[in-house]
C-alpha cells in the first residue's frame, strides 16, 4: 500500500537555509503548510540526529574531512533514526510530512562528491524500501548568486559554524545544481523545479500551487 502523501521541499543545490535568498524563502514558502502538519529536517531531525548534523556540517577542529563513503553513511544512518522516530509515526497518524532535505539530496551532494548511483539506490533500499515523498520541490538558482548570498548569511550570523558545505569550490556546487535538475528530468511527476531568483512571495505562490492539490488529494485519502 502507498502511504499517505508526504511533501519533501528541497532548498535547490545547496545546503538547508539561505543558499536561495535568506532562509525566508523556506519559511515563507511552507509558512502555511506548517500550520496543518509536522515539519521537519535532514540531518538533525530527532536529537541523535543532531549530534550527526553537527559532525557532518561543521568543519572539525582537526581539519579531518570525511571520506565520501564514510560521509554517505553517516546520512543515511541520520534518515534512519528519522524515519523511525518521525517520519514513519507521522504518517502512520495520517499526518502530511514537510521534510527540508531527504533522500533527493543525498544522491545530489555525495553524487558531486563520486560517489556511485548504485551505492546509494543501496543503501536507499536498505532504509527507507519503497517509501519516497509524493511531492518534492527544488528551489533552483545560478551557484554563484547563491553562493554569495550563503556567505552574506554566514557572516551575519555569529558562531554559526554549519559552514562545511558552503566553502567547497564553486565547480562542486555546480556539479551538486547539475545532479538536482538531473534528478529533475528524470521524475518530472514527482519533482518540480521552482526558479528562485524571484521575489520570496512570487517563490512562495509557485510552492503553494504545487502544493496545495496534494493537499487536498491527502484530505481526501484521509476522510
Amino acid at each position: 500500500m502507498q502511504p499517505r502523501p508526504s511533501v519533501k521541499l528541497e532548498e535547490g543545490w545547496i545546503r538547508s537555509g539561505g543558499s536561495v535568498g535568506g532562509i525566508a524563502h523556506h519559511d515563507g514558502g511552507s509558512g502555511r503548510l506548517r500550520q496543518i502538519h509536522p515539519d521537519s529536517k535532514e540531518p538533525g531531525g530527532t536529537a541523535l540526529g543532531l549530534e550527526l548534523r553537527r559532525l557532518l556540517l561543521e568543519p572539525h577542529p582537526s581539519g579531518e574531512t570525511w571520506a565520501p563513503k564514510a560521509e554517505l553513511l553517516l546520512f543515511y544512518a541520520d534518515r534512519a533514526q528519522h524515519l523511525a522516530r518521525f517520519i514513519q509515526p507521522a504518517l502512520d497518524a495520517g499526518k502530511v510530512v514537510l521534510l527540508d532535505r531527504f533522500d533527493d539530496s543525498t544522491r545530489a551532494y555525495q553524487g558531486a562528491q563520486g560517489v556511485s548511483d548504485t551505492v546509494m539506490a543501496r543503501l536507499a533500499e536498505l532504509v527507507l524500501g519503497r517509501l519516497k515523498p509524493h511531492l518534492t520541490i527544488i528551489l533552483d538558482l545560478d551557484p554563484v548568486v547563491s553562493l554569495a548570498r550563503v556567505q552574506t548569511r554566514n557572516a551575519s550570523q555569529a558562531g554559526f559554524r554549519e559552514t562545511r558545505f558552503d566553502e567547497e569550490a564553486l565547480a562542486f556546487h555546480q556539479r551538486i545544481r547539475s545532479r538536482f535538475l538531473a534528478i529533475a528530468q528524470g521524475d518530472p511527476q514527482r519533482v518540480v523545479v521552482v526558479p528562485a531568483q524571484d521575489s520570496a512571495e512570487r517563490v512562495e505562490e509557485a510552492i503553494w500551487a504545487k502544493v496545495a492539490p496534494l493537499l487536498r488529494t491527502a484530505r481526501q485519502v484521509m476522510d
